[in-house]
């Protein structure tokens, strides 16, 4: 995996985290919310790696 690839998938987990984490820290989670996020940040994830993962031309 090149560094771009895993630079951003790693960058995005960490987002997401501590957008989480600020959530929670403002007020309570509603987890049927996170239930809907989370799936949609990993499909944003892999979209992104596969779009980093084209080859240049």
């Amino acid at each position: 995996m090149s560094r771009d690839r895993l630079a951003f998938a790693v960058g995005m987990l960490a987002l997401t985290l501590a957008g989480l984490a600020l959530w929670s820290g403002f007020g309570q989670v509603d987890t049927r919310t996170v239930q809907m996020i989370v799936p949609v940040v990993l499909v944003v994830i892999g979209a992104g790696m596969l779009l980093l993962s084209r080859g240049r031309n």
